[in-house]
């Protein structure tokens, strides 16, 4: 038994490493906008969304298999929370900066004749983000590190330009509330974002 998990593991490391190789690489810029919501695990903090931006460079690696690839980019992302305590009875305004890796499967449908025109494809992947500066606003502290599940589409046009739209689903507490504590724990929020992104690859 141990014999044929290890020579499957072998075999899987092996194919891994052939379609890596055979792999095609474009690289490109990226910019786009981010529609930011923090969940939090208790109602004494409510939120309005608001705008922030993100930019950065990509990579896309296409496999051996027809439409399947992987989407990796290094970003700078800025994002901004109206947060509510209590009500109302309190305003934070929350503006945090962060370098930003999310690394994507993504799969290209392939359409006959109008490929080379348009593309669609659809992505899935982690999402790394380590925040910059202070992490620490006020009654509020920020975890350094925040990780999220990425689901999104979009659509390749001419080859060349890329229309992507992710939502992130934060698998990790973006921050805590330790201005009042419920049940003597702080109150937890994590990220919840959608992405609208366009990309020219080279």
């Amino acid at each position: 038994m141990k014999f044929i998990a290890k020579t499957t593991i072998i075999i899987a490391l092996a194919i891994i490493a052939n379609a890596t190789a055979q792999a095609q690489f474009r690289f490109g810029v990226k910019g786009g906008i981010t529609i930011n919501e923090l969940k939090w695990d208790k109602d004494i903090v409510s939120k309005e969304n608001r705008a922030g931006f993100t930019a950065g460079l990509m990579v896309e690696a296409g496999l051996p298999v027809v439409g399947l690839g992987i989407d990796a980019s290094v970003l700078y992302a800025h994002r901004q929370d109206d947060l509510y305590i209590e009500e109302g009875a309190q305003v934070t305004k929350l503006k945090r900066d962060y370098l930003d890796i999310p690394v994507n499967v993504k799969y290209k449908i392939q359409i006959p004749v109008l490929s080379k025109i348009i593309s669609p494809f659809v992505t899935t992947g982690p999402d790394f983000a380590l925040m910059l500066g202070d992490t620490d606003k006020g009654d509020f502290k920020s975890r350094k590190w925040n990780t999220s599940w990425n689901v999104g589409f979009g659509a390749e046009l001419f080859r060349k330009v890329q229309i992507h739209a992710n939502y992130g689903i934060g698998l990790t507490k973006a921050f805590e509330y330790i201005g009042k504590e419920v049940d003597s724990t702080p109150i937890k929020g994590k990220d919840k974002l959608w992405t609208i992104t366009a990309a020219y690859l080279f």
